[in-house]
């Protein structure tokens, strides 16, 4: 199976023209509210929001839908549980988007070993020799991201080692780090080598796997200005949450959170749950941080309850 493979496919007109336009008034509200002010200074984005605070009542109904629980469950051959959406916005020959990269920050909760995978959903057409503006990816089975989640943890006590050696480090020297295993000459080369973008209509959607390396590509000169995306985010509905990983992740928030150039997160979903009274090992699907637990898990057929 491709999915299986690859770790990513190519859903054509997985969403009907009603939802494409649910989402893309929901997307517009949440990118009103307080943006992530880093990302469009480092002109990665034009916008973008993690941490969605409005109703999920018409999340909730598509996640319900058969044919949407069938398709994911099916595809990954196993109950998932919805734990954040996102969404972000590139403009036009200006927003260089993300860098090789995979979901360290987005699942940076969980224990690196255990599934979560991403539904990708561009809400404006992405045309491969056109505008571009899509996304990149490799084949897990030419090269996975397996390693960016086994250096997270040492990359951290690095800069500790350093620190404690007198050696003063910052966000910049973190970011490089976490950023430069994938993105330097050699790696690089491979990876463009090796890279798959894909066309797509509003309505279309990416299913990747979390070791999927993926990067964002520039929208080009063309007629439109900008183009969003909507994200979901899945773990398996009986993986556990790591303090330690989350700990970690949160280690340049209190680093560096002073100075001129204090760091401000993209998000602190990953500590939250532990502030939210949950223990290292609990099971995700079951902290109290998620509201509406019931109404996030995709079952599969005939498939256990997860507890």
């Amino acid at each position: 199976m491709k999915f299986q493979r690859d770790g990513f496919v190519k859903l054509e007109g997985f969403l009907n023209a009603a939802v494409v336009e649910t989402l893309l008034d929901r997307v517009e509200v949440e990118m009103r509210r307080d943006t992530v002010d880093t990302l469009k200074v480092d002109s990665h984005f034009n916008r973008a929001k993690y941490d969605f605070e409005s109703d999920k009542t018409d999340v909730f109904e598509l996640l319900e839908q058969p044919y949407f629980q069938e398709a994911l469950t099916g595809l990954t051959e196993r109950d998932l549980f919805l734990t954040f959406e996102l969404c972000f916005e590139i403009e036009k020959n200006v927003s260089k988007g993300f860098p090789w990269h995979v979901g360290v920050q987005s699942f940076g909760f969980q224990f690196a070993e255990e599934f979560g995978c991403t539904l990708w959903a561009p809400l404006h057409p992405v045309d491969v020799d056109g505008q571009r503006g899509g996304m990149a990816y490799v084949p897990q089975h030419v090269v996975s991201g397996e390693l960016v989640y086994q250096v997270e943890l040492p990359i951290v006590s690095t800069l500790k080692a350093k620190e404690q050696a007198g050696i003063r480090t910052s966000v910049e020297e973190y970011f490089a780090m976490r950023n430069g295993i994938l993105n330097s000459p050699a790696m690089l080369e491979i990876l463009e080598n090796h890279q798959i973008e894909d066309n797509f209509e509003p309505g279309d959607a990416l299913l990747f796997n979390k070791m999927v390396l993926h990067k964002s590509i520039m929208l080009g000169e063309g007629d439109l200005p900008r183009r969003a995306a909507y994200v979901m985010r899945f773990v398996d509905a009986g993986s556990h949450y790591d303090l330690e990983r989350a700990q970690n992740l949160e280690y340049p928030v209190k680093q560096y959170r002073s100075g001129f150039f204090a760091y401000k997160p993209l998000t602190r979903q990953h500590i939250e749950i532990a502030e939210a009274g949950a223990a290292n090992g609990d099971v995700i699907s079951n902290c109290a941080y998620f509201d509406n637990r019931d109404r996030r898990i995709l079952r599969c057929r005939q498939s256990p309850p997860t507890g």
